[in-house]
């Protein structure tokens, strides 16, 4: 697995930086659908600064993936953005309910076309990420909190609708129990090979 990185002044610096997160005492910056951020790490996400990219490298793969974002769509509704994605019409009125308690001043689609994000604005943290089966939403104490919505039929469950109800009026929801993370480097949090060395840093 190649996570080869670079520095900010080598390529990404047209990155938006609200596109950029970082995980607490990680070295790394990466984009929220990165390859390698487990689901533990997902959840302990942090909005990067300014000072962020100056001080912490890039990851090849998010660069590749978010620079100058070509790809990226913005809309003026949340329904239009849930239709440009086609998130799935069981799981549309839960996604309604959570977004009624957000500010969503700003909605847009990445290029990766995996999620709808929405923010109070530009330059401001993403409140939450929209998939097609899922809410990872933004906590009081930061990072992020994932509300399954569907069966892997695609039919929203009766506990997805019922915590979905419950998030859209107070923005919290009981996240299900991760899976246990696989072995990650200690200095920049990436994800490990088989090998047990990191490609990065040794």
């Amino acid at each position: 697995m190649n996570t080869s990185i670079v520095t900010p002044a080598e390529a990404g610096a047209d990155i938006p930086i609200e596109l950029l997160y970082r995980v607490p005492y990680g070295k790394v910056l990466h984009g929220k659908d990165c390859q390698h951020l487990t689901t533990n790490r997902l959840a302990t996400l942090q909005p990067a600064t300014e000072l962020d990219r100056q001080k912490f490298k890039i990851c090849r793969s998010c660069i590749i993936a978010l620079d100058g974002d070509p790809g990226r769509d913005d809309f003026d509704s949340f329904e239009a953005a849930l239709e440009a994605l086609q998130v799935p019409a069981a799981n549309r009125p839960a996604m309604r309910a959570i977004a009624e308690g957000l500010d969503t001043s700003r909605i847009w689609i990445p290029s990766t076309r995996t999620y709808v994000a929405v923010s109070p604005g530009t330059g401001q943290e993403v409140t939450a990420f929209f998939s097609k089966d899922s809410v990872d939403m933004r906590k009081d104490e930061g990072g992020y909190e994932r509300l399954v919505l569907a069966t892997p039929s695609g039919r929203t469950t009766a506990a997805g609708r019922q915590r979905a109800g419950a998030a859209g009026k107070t923005r919290a929801a009981a996240a299900q129990e991760p899976e246990p993370a696989p072995p990650t480097c200690p200095t920049c949090y990436m994800q490990l090979p088989a090998t047990g060395v990191c490609d990065s840093c040794d």
